[in-house]
């Protein structure tokens, strides 16, 4: 078996399409030959962007986020979803700005990350940023609070599963070894 060469898309049976999330059942022929008949493929028509905000006290901005999918409240890191037209520095910072009512500076890239690999083409783009200018704004169609919290409690937040969210804790993560 050839060792270098990827699985093959043979056919493709359109199961849902919306131009935020498109569901399809592939029939796909492995490397050895096999068939798998439907093999389920999330694809999502826009990349996404997540953003970990530190102000002048090494603190980090987190959101309360209303989630329909699990009917809860969920804290998290700002993130969303990169519109036409519009750079992954854009959209973090116009996320940023909608979900928290912050600007920021020093936006620096730190990674690219596919939590679900195995079965979907989304990527989410970290960053993380200082903040430079607050207000009370936020979404209250989506965030319900939001609050400073210190890197010790941050990461006690994770220890404890008190957020869910893979891309926040990948992003959170991520900021404190890499974002200087």
């Amino acid at each position: 078996m050839d060792h270098g060469k990827m699985p093959e898309r043979l056919e493709r049976k359109v199961i849902y399409e919306s131009d935020f999330v498109c569901l399809y059942a592939d029939k796909v022929k492995l490397p050895d030959g096999r068939i798998i008949d439907k093999y389920h493929q999330i694809h999502y028509p826009h990349e996404a962007v997540s953003l970990v905000i530190f102000n002048e006290k090494a603190e980090v901005l987190m959101i309360q986020s209303k989630r329909y999918t699990v009917m809860g409240l969920e804290w998290e890191i700002p993130a969303g979803c990169v519109e036409d037209g519009e750079t992954k520095e854009e959209a973090a910072r116009r996320e940023c700005m909608e979900e928290t009512g912050c600007t920021v500076e020093d936006l620096k890239f730190l990674c690219t990350q596919n939590p679900s690999n195995g079965m979907s083409d989304g990527v989410c783009h970290v960053f993380g940023a200082k903040v430079d200018t607050e207000s009370v704004n936020i979404d209250e169609n989506e965030v319900n609070m939001k609050k400073w919290v210190p890197r010790e409690r941050v990461l006690e937040m994770l220890k404890n599963n008190e957020t869910k969210d893979g891309t926040s804790i990948l992003a959170l993560l991520f900021a404190f070894e890499f974002y200087k």
